[in-house]
């Protein structure tokens, strides 16, 4: 049902640009056009942001199949705990993302997707149904992520959700810590599409700035 003040509450939201970057008259203007008292403009204002708020879970380095009980003890139980914690959150997320190291490396590739096979039937325990997962250098380093998307799919891949553009960049596959020109230029490609002044969410497993780079924490062309 349109009201006066939601009518400049939606004039107030097309105007956002403005209010933020140029002169603040723009509500004021907007709801004396309508009759309506600036403060009740920021009520509905509110109100119709809270309609887009949303939350999601992130998890990351479960490692599962590591297994030396003097750095972890539970190193079998950690994941299955990992769900049924999310499960019993209060509010559910939207979804979930798990950011890589799903599983712990091995240079037996019938091992590695073994591991992978039974970290994703854990996973599959989850109450919410929406997730989605980026590789780590442990699942995806040694054979250029082949087993990953085997067991989880693309290794790098956009969405949207609720008005926010995320991006999963795989900065891990390639074995020199690189994202690649391919996936670069797909990256590019990808960003042309969006508004400059969309809200924008990175996800990757490294980060992109060198933060230890004897850890293998960088991508090497990550400035790009």
């Amino acid at each position: 049902m349109s009201t006066p003040a939601l009518e400049a509450a939606e004039a107030a939201g097309l105007a956002h640009r403005v209010i933020k970057h140029g002169p603040v008259r723009s509500l004021a203007e907007a709801a004396q056009a309508r009759g309506v008292a600036p403060a009740d403009v920021v009520k509905t204002l509110v109100v119709r942001r809270g309609e887009d708020d949303f939350l999601f879970v992130q998890l990351s380095d479960t490692h599962w199949g590591f297994g030396d009980p003097k750095i972890n003890p539970d190193y079998a139980g950690t994941l299955k705990k990992t769900i049924a914690a999310a499960n019993n959150l209060k509010m559910q997320p939207d979804f979930v993302v798990f950011t890589g190291d799903i599983t712990h490396t091995t240079d037996d590739p019938k091992e590695r997707r073994k591991r992978m096979a039974e970290a994703r039937d854990i996973i599959n325990g989850l109450k919410v149904k929406d997730v989605k997962f980026l590789a780590g250098e442990h699942d995806a380093g040694l054979d250029n992520g082949e087993a990953f998307q085997e067991n989880f799919g693309k290794t790098h891949y956009t969405f949207e959700h609720k008005g926010v553009h995320f991006i999963a960049v795989d900065n891990v596959s390639d074995p020199t810590s690189s994202i690649g020109d391919a996936q670069l230029q797909w990256l590019g490609d990808e960003l042309k599409k969006i508004d400059k002044d969309a809200r924008i969410v990175v996800l990757t497993h490294r980060p992109l700035f060198d933060l230890y780079p004897n850890w293998d924490w960088w991508t090497r062309d990550g400035a790009k």
